[in-house]
């Protein structure tokens, strides 16, 4: 992180940005969407971004445009179904499909027109009680979005949601501890639920901790933004391959997704 940069903390939220895509349980996502738009009183925008007719951004013929036109469309009814699944007058939820030539472009593209307060993404599990490492697109979001980041898995929150803050678990950087523990603190307290800090050290013990505790939402700081790739799974990695509660994840400081090749 540069001496400028600063650990962006969840202390305002009028905008929601989900990241929708037919591989990963979406729904959930939404559902967690509408129930903190309703606490906060926020706005919802459902993405999607499709590569498969990448080939024809720049191409200029009929055939290339109807691809595009067609498949846009498609994304469209996918999204405008997940919003019928939770739309209510109370809710002010709107969509929108891209076609860009790499995931990451699309969404990195997005964040910065849209400037979400906080962006949800579904992580795939294996069931209900065990979860699946993430994939490399997710983590390049947990590395490279500007925002907060929230990964969720399918489980519901309980009615009076718990969250908590990991704070010693990848460091002592008192700016980015205040970060979580404000980002927290405010989101319990807009939902109505509770907060409490966890100040374990291993990732065996934080899980241990959630399940005592009963955690819904787990606050933790952002991966360095240094490298994107490793040889060896990061803290974070690891964290999110063992525990079935959600995470926010507060960046340390902004950087944008790397958007050049495709993931493999």
């Amino acid at each position: 992180m540069h001496a400028t940069e600063s650990p962006t903390a969840v202390n305002a939220l009028a905008s929601i940005l989900v990241l929708a895509d037919r591989a990963s349980e979406a729904p959930s996502a939404v559902r967690k969407a509408s129930v903190m738009a309703r606490h906060f009183k926020a706005s919802i925008e459902l993405f999607a971004c499709d590569t498969e007719h990448a080939w024809a951004i720049d191409d200029p013929s009929p055939a290339a445009r109807t691809a595009i036109t067609v498949c846009l469309a498609a994304t469209e009814r996918y999204l405008e179904a997940l919003r019928g699944s939770v739309a209510g007058n109370d809710l002010q939820i709107t969509t929108r499909a891209v076609c860009a030539n790499s995931i990451e472009e699309g969404i990195d593209t997005r964040i910065r027109a849209l400037h979400p307060d906080l962006v949800i993404k579904t992580l795939m599990s294996v069931s209900d009680t065990t979860p699946m490492p993430p994939r490399a697109l997710e983590m390049q979001l947990m590395r490279g979005c500007a925002v907060p980041l929230l990964v969720t898995r399918g489980r519901s929150w309980r009615p009076t949601t718990k969250f908590a803050a990991a704070l010693q678990w990848d460091g002592h950087d008192p700016r980015l501890i205040a970060k979580l523990i404000e980002s927290a603190r405010f989101l319990a307290q807009g939902c109505g639920g509770e907060y409490s800090l966890i100040r374990d050290t291993s990732v065996d013990q934080i899980k241990c901790s959630i399940e005592r505790q009963s955690i819904d939402v787990l606050v933790i700081g952002g991966p360095e933004a240094g490298s994107w790739r490793g040889t060896e799974p990061s803290i974070t990695e690891r964290l999110l391959s063992l525990v079935e509660c959600d995470v926010l994840i507060v960046p340390r400081g902004s950087a944008a997704l790397p958007t050049t090749g495709r993931l493999s």
